[in-house]
């Protein structure tokens, strides 16, 4: 696999940087405090978000609760990771956040690109899930599953056989009048160890993408500017025998929309904020240009092989029947 270099974890506020300006998705961030994931990263920037260390409130007024440490509002949204940041985010342009004494560099900054990226996308009225997209041969389908599914993972193993990635963990889409559109995200993979051994690829401990986890980004060129149209939505399914073959099932509209939904990048947002309404549109819209299917795999990895030979012969055609 062609990696790109992965830049030096480090966050440092207010240095001779100051402001820096970074990149991700459709969102140009001005920033006082330093990402390294994103030194590289590349977009239009058609959004201004600005990034600002304190002016954290102790509470949102009218919030409603999701947890013990998280608060939801139409345009607020508030998150207290203890021993890394509390995050705030207002009006879909502005995150403040206080970092802890001693936090990790690597628990902040994924918070910023996982959580408060999927609240940000929310709060402009885009559509992200939870997902992996790869183009081929004209054709691109977003592999959809809850973290540890295997997206990442069957993402990489396509790359090998000469399929593109083009977005990571979160699928972020675009509505255009006779299409639907995805806006390339994350330039790398976040993969388990397990996974890394399997791929042949050795762990940086610079790259973890939590700091007690054992999991790791794998950083990719950097991705073009096109936005390809989406065709394909796949469920991931773990099937209960380790030996059974994979199995592709397509889906009725109805139970592709619901799953859609469950699907959507902190799904939990728009359904506290009220905003169910335009999810459920976005997400039938979908399917107004995109099929779906739900694909069965294996435990384990040795089966691998059998599920991308399902994947390249049904899904993107590359393999002759």
């Amino acid at each position: 696999m062609k990696l790109s270099p992965a830049p030096t974890r480090d966050l440092t506020a207010q240095n001779s940087g100051y402001p820096f300006v970074f990149h991700f998705g459709p969102f140009r961030f001005e920033s006082e405090v330093e990402i390294p994931e994103l030194r590289t990263s590349t977009g239009p920037g058609e959004r201004l978000v600005t990034m600002r260390l304190g002016g954290v409130p102790a509470a949102i007024e009218g919030a409603e609760s999701y947890g013990d440490f998280c608060q939801v509002a139409p345009t607020e949204y508030l998150l207290n990771i203890p021993g890394a940041a509390r995050y705030y985010v207002c009006n879909g342009n502005e995150v403040r956040l206080e970092i802890a004494p001693n936090a990790h560099p690597s628990d902040v900054s994924t918070f910023l690109l996982g959580s408060v990226f999927g609240v940000l996308c929310h709060q402009n009225g885009l559509l992200p899930l939870h997902a992996s997209t790869m183009e081929s041969g004209g054709v691109v389908a977003a592999f959809l599953g809850d973290s540890g599914a295997g997206k990442s993972t069957l993402a990489a193993c396509l790359q090998r056989r000469g399929h593109r990635i083009v977005s990571d963990d979160i699928c972020l889409l675009q509505f255009d009048s006779d299409a639907v559109r995805v806006i390339p995200v994350a330039g790398w993979l976040k993969l388990w160890n397990q996974s890394l051994q399997y791929l042949g690829e050795i762990p940086n401990e610079q790259d973890r993408v939590y700091s007690k986890q054992d999991k790791y980004r794998l950083f990719l060129p950097v991705p073009g500017p096109d936005r390809p149209r989406l065709d394909r939505i796949v469920f991931l399914a773990k099937g209960p025998d380790s030996q059974a073959q994979p199995a592709l099932q397509p889906l009725d509209q109805v139970e592709a929309i619901a799953g859609l939904m469950e699907m959507t990048y902190v799904c939990y947002v728009p359904i506290l904020a009220g905003q169910q309404a335009r999810v459920f549109q976005q997400c039938a819209r979908v399917f107004q240009h995109a099929h779906a299917w739900r694909l069965t795999v294996p435990w384990g990895l040795d089966r691998m092989d059998s599920v991308l030979d399902l994947l390249e012969r049904d899904i993107f055609n590359t393999i002759a029947q």
